[in-house]
């Protein structure tokens, strides 16, 4: 999410949660490399806890969570602001909610990170689980995600320091068009050996275009397998990418790491994915999540 030119990912003045919807997914330009199915290697193994957040009413969110108070990296339209995030009710579910709305010439919304980090160590493998769905809302009328646009919402890893020397791992974005012009997801890789200089280019961009409205539930195996490194990404328990170094000449996924989790809901564009005069929320836009679950096992 961070310094991008990047191809639209679609989340919406809905609320984006993670859950199973078992929709059909247009997966396209897929690197495969031929290896061993990791997930099910790791099946029967017990898995240590990174994190867990139910967002169980009354939890503290600080605990585990930052709240971001800041313009976003890739919209200077766009104020993260701490009380955005917060925990909220949707389909009898506790959820973290981030909320999205215009005011005055800018919109605020909320960005969320993690306190904890992570990385998978030798023969390691890390699981990232996310369930999420995004709403928006208009004279109390629930808007589906592909009615608003100019919407960005995102599931992340990253280590921001010297981005992306230590890479970026989007396990989800989502780009809002409107009800015509469709919407778009993806994931995506960023690397480079210099900080503020990805040298990937479009190679590591996975599109998968269509998920339908509702709870996703969006997972990322990041697996070291001895010394060879790996990551998977799955939408619904559906495979959309598999990155390896492969892909590109300049990835160096052994030098990944170690990462936080980040969620945000960002609003317009600095470099014309979007027509910022165009955006529309609506009278809220939200990302709800209803839990997130980092974990560690050995291979």
């Amino acid at each position: 999410m961070k310094k991008r030119n990047l191809n639209p990912l679609v989340l919406l003045t809905l609320v984006l949660v993670m859950s199973c919807n078992k929709d059909e997914i247009a997966v396209k330009n897929i690197a495969v490399e031929q290896k061993p199915n990791l997930r099910m290697m790791t099946e029967a193994k017990s898995w240590t806890n990174i994190l867990i957040d139910n967002f169980d009413p009354g939890s503290n969110l600080d605990a585990n969570w930052q709240r971001t108070e800041r313009l976003d990296y890739n919209s200077n339209l766009c104020m993260y602001r701490p009380w955005n995030a917060s925990i909220a009710n949707l389909d009898n579910k506790s959820c973290l909610r981030l909320r999205s709305y215009k005011k005055d010439n800018r919109w605020e919304s909320a960005h969320v990170k993690s306190r904890v980090n992570f990385k998978p160590n030798y023969n390691e493998q890390v699981h990232v689980q996310v369930s999420a769905k995004v709403v928006a809302v208009e004279n109390s009328t629930f808007k589906g995600f592909a009615e608003t646009y100019g919407v960005w919402p995102a599931i992340w890893t990253v280590q921001e320091n010297a981005w992306p020397v230590q890479g970026e791992i989007d396990i989800m974005e989502a780009y809002s068009y409107g009800y015509y012009g469709g919407e778009k997801y993806a994931s995506n890789l960023f690397y480079g050996y210099n900080a503020g200089q990805s040298l990937l280019d479009q190679n590591a961009v996975r599109h998968y275009d269509y998920i339908g409205e509702g709870w996703h539930t969006y997972d990322m195996y990041w697996s070291n397998v001895n010394g060879s490194v790996y990551v998977d990404i799955l939408v619904d328990g559906n495979q959309v990418a598999n990155y390896h170094n492969g892909i590109d000449p300049d990835l160096r996924l052994e030098n990944f790491g170690p990462h936080n989790v980040i969620l945000n809901l960002n609003i317009g564009s600095n470099t014309g994915i979007f027509n910022n005069n165009a955006i529309n929320v609506f009278w809220n836009t939200d990302m709800y999540v209803d839990y997130v679950r980092v974990q560690k096992t050995s291979i």
